[in-house]
């Protein structure tokens, strides 16, 4: 990308990374962004990430595979009390916040949320 030197460039730019959102909503059904600012590090998202990477490279979630699933990193949000924070989104469904994931929450998320697609309320974190 280049320098964003004016309205015009921002609005450009802007434009181009909507349209990379939407192509990885195309090319993948399940599209998982997990928080790795520094409090989220802190407060274990690695081992949640790791967790999540290994779980879906097993191929173990039943009707999903690895090639279906794209996880994202992201920054802070603001709600460093409830990280690590997950969101899960399926197709064209609305996104699901997940907080103070760990990892044996992450693997119940993926299993329950994306493999039965049951979403797992005592984890959500509501409008955000």
């Amino acid at each position: 990308m280049s320098m964003i030197r004016s309205v015009e460039d921002l609005t450009n730019a802007r434009l181009e990374a909507l349209e990379r959102q939407r192509a990885i909503a195309q090319k993948y059904r399940f599209h998982i962004r997990i928080n790795m600012a520094s409090c989220s590090i802190a407060a274990g998202a690695r081992d949640t990430l790791k967790a999540m990477n290994q779980l879906i490279a097993s191929e173990s979630i039943p009707g999903v595979s690895a090639d279906q699933v794209h996880i994202t990193q992201t920054g802070c949000n603001g709600l460093c009390a409830l990280e690590p924070l997950v969101q899960v989104q399926i197709a064209d469904q609305p996104p699901v916040t997940y907080g103070k994931v760990r990892p044996e929450v992450a693997r119940r998320i993926l299993q329950d949320h994306l493999g039965k697609g049951l979403i797992v309320q005592e984890n959500v974190i509501e409008n955000i």
